[in-house]
This record gives structure tokens, C-alpha cells and sequence, in this order.
């Protein structure tokens, strides 16, 4: 039987005007979608929070609760990212996103950034990220599923907050101030704690959650429905500004991955001895201080080669914070000791994208 292509066409359109879920992304934009094979129109990446689409684009509300700002700067790596500046004083500088896409029950999806946090050391917030309740129809008994916070004991560490606002701490890290780091969340959107789930990658790597696996099984959908928020939250004596790039949701890890086109951020290796051998630590691109270096797993003062991918340069510093003398290098050095001064000096050092 010959079916009739412009009907089809007809009758999607109407689909699209009763509100189906699958209706909800703009298709207006071509970054929003991909092509398949003979044509076929795939819609994967979800929302695109792109700081240069601009707020009105991004954001659905804009919240402050005192004299921060939410702007957009240009940082010398990602080009233009959001920087979401809280005051002391202030309690709250978020955004609430993300405009034209809604997250429903069932919904497999993944959201993805980076972020650099300036903040001082030891200081609590109530979240950088949230996945936040909203609506009056159903009750509220999460509030806040899902929240990425820093605590009073100078870590980084992803929450749950089940009914009841009980909360446990699903993935902990020292916290790198400072420096970018990259996250992807994925979420199975359920109201039933046996079907959600939230999975994580932090700096590209899958992490193991609280409960000994990579997959931490909880309600992730709370009263009428969640959206994401960035930005801070809490905090309240303190400066803190939270600079975000990156932001994207979709249905797989490849729509999402900061390190854009669905591949990972080129990484430098920086190894103990030279030939590689010794402790090794991997660096994206960002700036990282000596604690960075500490907490990414290296020693101050301990470097004698390094690994640099094609297109990446990397500037080592023999002082905290990018201070004292430094060394440029554009490709790999199996050993510092034989082409430079630099050997066992690292204390700071750089990584940018060409």
C-alpha cells in the first residue's frame, strides 16, 4: 500500500502541537540535532547553554539574592564562558535553565560542563549545580535531588537528597579551586527509586559512587517536574565566583562531553622519572596550582617527563600560582633532566588547546 508522505508530515506537525515530549527541543537550531543515514532527521543534543547564545537564549530565570552578577567573560582557553559572581554577603547567584527543554518521567538523559571554582579554602556551599524540584501540583518531598556543593573540610562532593530531604553522599573529591574541571551527570528521571539513577564523570574519568559501583540507584524526579541550575548557592561570608563553560544535554555521553565533539579533552601526562616511569598524573586543559597538582595524583617538585598530545602546549612553573621561572613545551620530554634546568621544579603549570 502507498502511504501518502505529505499526510505523514501533516500528522507529525499535529503531534508536535499536542505537546509530546519528543516536541520539546527547538529545532530551529542545527546544532540541536544530527543527521543519519538517507536523510533521517536524529534529535540527540537536547540544550545547548552555549554563554555566546546569551542569556535570554539559555537561561529560564535569572535568581539573585543580594548584589552578584551573572556574566559572560572570555577565557583564554574556552573562549566565552558564564561567570556567576556571588559577593560576601549575598546568598544566592544562579541560573535557572534550561530555556525551551523539560526533563519528564522516563527521560535517559546527560548533562555535561566545566567549571572553574574561585573560592576560598574550606568554604561550605549549598550547591554550584542543582537539580532542582519545581511546580505546585505534586508534592515536594526532595526538593533538591541532585546537588555538586564543596564543604567545610575543603572537598567537592556529589549529594542526594531523598524524601525527606535525607541526604547522602554519593561521590567525594578534594576540591581543585582555581582550575577547569569537567562533569558529566547522567540521570534516569524517575519518581520510583528502583528505575532512576545517576551516574558521574569527573575529568573524563566514570567514578565509583558510595555504593561500590558506577551506578547509584534513587529518585531523581521530585513534585511536578526538575531543571538543572549553576551557578552558587550558599556560602554566604565569602567571595566565590563560579566560572561555567560547556553546558549541554542530551542522550548520550558523546551530545554532552566537555571535551566537545564527543571526544574527551586532550590530556597532558606528567610522569616522576624520566622514560615515564614513576607516579603519573593527567592534565586537561586549565591552569593547576600546586594543590591541583597534589590532588590530580603528582608531587611538587617531583617532574621529569612529560606526555603532550599534538596541539597542546604546556608551560611549567617553578613557583605556586604560576609564579618564578618557566618552560614552554610543545611536545613530548622523556626527560627533563637532558634538554633543560627543569627537572624536579614543577610546582604550577598550564595547559591550552592551540
Amino acid at each position: 500500500m502507498k502511504i501518502n508522505q505529505a499526510l505523514i508530515i501533516g500528522l507529525l506537525g499535529i503531534s508536535c502541537i499536542t505537546g509530546l515530549t519528543n516536541c520539546t527541543k527547538d529545532n530551529s537550531n542545527p546544532a540541536t540535532a544530527k543527521t543519519g543515514n538517507a536523510g533521517a532527521h536524529v534529535e540527540s543534543l537536547l540544550f545547548n547553554g552555549d554563554a555566546a547564545l546569551g542569556s535570554s537564549n539559555v537561561w529560564k530565570v535569572l535568581n539573585f539574592e543580594g548584589s552578584g552578577t551573572i556574566t559572560v567573560e572570555t577565557d583564554p582557553t574556552y573562549g566565552q564562558v558564564w561567570k556567576f559572581y556571588k559577593p560576601a554577603a549575598s546568598h544566592r547567584t544562579e541560573g535557572h535553565g534550561a530555556k525551551n527543554y523539560q526533563a519528564a518521567e522516563g527521560d535517559d538523559i546527560y548533562i555535561g560542563w566545566r567549571s572553574k571554582l574561585s573560592i576560598p579554602a574550606n568554604q561550605n556551599t549549598n550547591a554550584v549545580f542543582q537539580w532542582k524540584a519545581f511546580g505546585s501540583t505534586l508534592p515536594m518531598l526532595q526538593n533538591y535531588p541532585i546537588v555538586l556543593s564543596t564543604s567545610s573540610s575543603n572537598t567537592f562532593h556529589l549529594m542526594h537528597y531523598a524524601p525527606g530531604k535525607i541526604g547522602t553522599e554519593v561521590w567525594v573529591t578534594p576540591l581543585s579551586a582555581n582550575v577547569w574541571n569537567t562533569m558529566v551527570l547522567h540521570l534516569k528521571v524517575s519518581r520510583d527509586s528502583s528505575i532512576g539513577f545517576i551516574e558521574f564523570w569527573y575529568n573524563g574519568t566514570k567514578q565509583t559512587l558510595v555504593n561500590g559501583t558506577q551506578r547509584y540507584y534513587a529518585r531523581t524526579l521530585d513534585a511536578d517536574y526538575c531543571d538543572p541550575k549553576w551557578g552558587v548557592y550558599g556560602g554566604d561570608p565569602a567571595d566565590i565566583t563560579n566560572y561555567v563553560h560547556g553546558i549541554k544535554i542530551g542522550t548520550t555521553l558523546a551530545d554532552v562531553d566537555p571535551g566537545g565533539g564527543g571526544s574527551p579533552a586532550p590530556q597532558v601526562l606528567v610522569y616522576q622519572n624520566c622514560s615515564y616511569g614513576g607516579w603519573s598524573a593527567s592534565f586537561g586543559p586549565g591552569q593547576y596550582n600546586t594543590a591541583a597538582i597534589v590532588a590530580a595524583g603528582g608531587l611538587d617538585n617531583d617532574a621529569s617527563s612529560l606526555k603532550i598530545p599534538a596541539g597542546v602546549t604546556v608551560t611549567l612553573f617553578d613557583g605556586d600560582n604560576f609564579t618564578g621561572d618557566s618552560l614552554v613545551l610543545t611536545s613530548d620530554a622523556s626527560c627533563l633532566k637532558n634538554t633543560s634546568t627543569f627537572n624536579d621544579r614543577t610546582s604550577s603549570l598550564k595547559v591550552k588547546v592551540n
